[in-house]
């Protein structure tokens, strides 16, 4: 078996000490995992080949809403149970690909649109719990700018009855691109969205150090 510089004679568990992450944590990872493959339906997965992925060596993966065996990651079943979806002998991960994550929001009135959130599909928590999901919205808001009325009809002698005047308009349509803008206005006609960057969502499964081949 391939040891790695720091690991134990025997990696296969080894606890954890404090400042451990537990099992279930969610972080940032900004390396790559992989072309992904957003297309195609979690299925089911036997144990990884831990010599093509690095990261799950070290007892992690991507967050990417496959199934897997409740005999095979009992410590993950542990933490998450169903909640993501599965039955039986096999359970779901999360499936962030794509999602901002929000920390939950019940007790609590950051979050005033809580009863439009939803379980995940086929999940079985809380459709305001961990695990929910919300889809993207707009708070309802105005923008003034600045527009001129269409010209005056001809006066009988051909003058003009008057030069027209700026005037300026209330939308609730959302920024205008274009429209008395000083600079451009980014829209999409897809999402809300900040500035944003990509990174892999990785999920915590086991204590132990994981063996490197099978």
């Amino acid at each position: 078996m391939m040891v790695l510089p720091g690991m134990a004679a025997n990696p296969f568990f080894v606890r954890p000490g404090f400042g451990e992450l537990p099992v279930g944590s969610v972080t940032a990872f900004a390396g790559a995992l992989g072309a992904p493959d957003s297309t195609s339906a979690p299925t089911t997965v036997t144990p990884t080949d831990y010599t093509t992925n690095p990261v799950e060596a070290w007892g992690w993966m991507a967050c990417d809403g496959r199934s897997l065996a409740t005999q095979q990651y009992p410590e993950l079943f542990a933490v998450l149970g169903y909640v993501y979806g599965g039955s039986g002998d096999q359970f779901l991960i999360p499936d962030y690909r794509g999602y901002f994550l929000r920390g939950i929001g019940t007790g609590t009135n950051n979050d005033p649109d809580i009863s439009s959130r939803t379980v995940p599909p086929g999940g079985q928590g809380d459709s305001s719990g961990v695990g929910s999901i919300q889809s993207f919205a707009m708070e309802t808001h105005e923008h003034t700018y600045s527009s001129a009325p269409a010209p005056s009809a001809s006066s009988p002698s051909g003058t003009a009855a008057g030069a027209p005047s700026v005037t300026s308009t209330l939308t609730t349509g959302g920024p205008v691109p274009g429209t008395g803008q000083t600079t451009p206005v980014l829209v999409s006609q897809y999402e809300t969205r900040p500035i944003n960057v990509y990174v892999n969502y990785i999920i915590k499964f086991t204590y132990g150090l994981v063996p490197l081949v099978r």
